[in-house]
């Protein structure tokens, strides 16, 4: 009796293979395109940055200019100086010179000398209130340098912004010679720009902060720290504690009222 043969050989489906391989490709799809969501906003951010810091940098151009012609205005108070003495010392000359006019003269001597007189009396009075004029210019000038040499009394109000505001921020003003920490528990610690690295107080700061749920730092950027503050986030880096960073504009007395308001 012969060997019964088969109806059908044995295959092998590919369906699900490609069916976890088509979902595995979706998955890598939608994480892809996430970050690619993720990378836009953080450059919307890193732009708005920019554009910040550019406007900063324009603002210092021009006070650089305004003290350029502070300066001009200086030489012209010195020049000014020089003139107020001249005008005083020739008032006194011709005052000494009308005074030495002879009695016992000629009909001829006394008209040369009496014409001479009065072209002294008419100098005498051209120049008698230059003094005063110079003086009132000198009082101007030197208001105005007072004014352009002391901005301090202005104070700087740092503003809220970005993404991270629900965070519980630590400022650290950075300056050029070191920082400052301006509020929190080390409030009024100051660490010289060369010791930031190997300061025990300032990275016991930054590991607390580290070790906080929201905790973070946020490093106020003076106009000339900017290698303080590149010593400074390196440190905090350094010891994996969250940090950022605003631009402060002009030399005022920083003030974080608006931030402990949207705290509280």
């Amino acid at each position: 009796m012969g060997r019964k043969k088969k109806d059908s050989e044995e295959t092998v489906s590919l369906f699900p293979f490609l069916s976890i391989l088509a979902c595995v490709i979706g998955v890598l799809t939608l994480m892809i395109t996430a970050m690619a969501l993720s990378q836009m906003d953080q450059q919307d951010d890193s732009l708005k940055r920019v554009e910040e810091f550019e406007k900063d940098q324009k603002d210092i151009t021009e006070k650089q200019q305004e003290l350029e012609q502070v300066q001009s205005q200086v030489e012209d108070l010195s020049k000014l100086n020089r003139d107020l003495i001249l005008a005083l010392e020739e008032l006194k000359k011709l005052k000494q010179e009308k005074s030495k006019i002879p009695t016992d003269v000629s009909p001829e001597e006394k008209v040369k000398l009496l014409a001479e007189a009065n072209r002294l009396e008419k100098r005498i009075a051209e120049i008698k209130d230059e003094p005063m004029t110079l003086q009132k210019e000198i009082d101007k000038l030197k208001i105005e340098l007072n004014k352009r040499e002391n901005p301090v009394a202005a104070e700087v109000r740092i503003q809220p912004g970005g993404s991270g505001v629900d965070l519980n921020p630590t400022f650290i003003e950075c300056t050029k010679n070191g920082i400052v920490v301006l509020d929190g528990p080390a409030k009024d610690l100051h660490v010289r720009r060369d010791d930031l690295r190997k300061s025990l107080p300032f990275v016991e700061l930054l590991d607390k902060i580290g070790a906080q749920n929201k905790g973070t730092v946020i490093f106020l950027i003076r106009e000339d720290a900017v290698y303080t503050y590149n010593i400074a986030s390196s440190v905090a880096r350094s010891r994996y504690c969250p940090n950022g960073k605003l631009p402060v504009e002009g030399n005022g007395k920083i003030d974080l009222s608006r931030f402990k308001n949207t705290a509280g």
